[in-house]
């Protein structure tokens, strides 16, 4: 479980003094073993290996650490924050998910249609 412990070190190195995030770099994507074909069916053992290293993140760090995990193990994931198109409260907040090739997959929520994508990152 190399891909959690070097994603639970990226998580942790994210975080600034004045308790924002600073990334330089995103962890780049391994080169994926040949039985490694499905994003999807890795992220419970990820989701897993989190919780017992770092307990339950917050949604950022949630899709942070699963970005890096993924990547870790060779699948080039995207990070993604939205902004609610039609927001519950007066201030429109925020919401961060994991995709790889177009799928969602940190949340069963409907980011795609509840949320206008305002920051991406590059697959490599």
């Amino acid at each position: 479980m190399n891909a959690v412990r070097d994603a639970c070190r990226f998580v942790e190195s994210l975080h600034d003094h004045d308790g924002g995030y600073r990334i330089d770099a995103w962890p780049p994507v391994r080169r994926r073993p040949w039985w490694r074909r499905d994003a999807a069916a890795a992220v419970p053992w990820l989701r897993l290996g989190q919780r017992r290293a770092a307990g339950f993140l917050n949604p950022v760090d949630d899709a942070v650490f699963l970005v890096a995990g993924l990547r870790g193990l060779g699948f080039p994931a995207t990070f993604h924050l939205g902004r609610e198109i039609v927001p519950a409260a007066s201030a429109p907040g925020f919401f961060a998910w994991a995709e790889h090739d177009g799928h969602v997959l940190s949340t069963s929520l409907p980011v795609h249609e509840t949320y206008l994508e305002v920051y991406r990152t590059e697959p490599r």
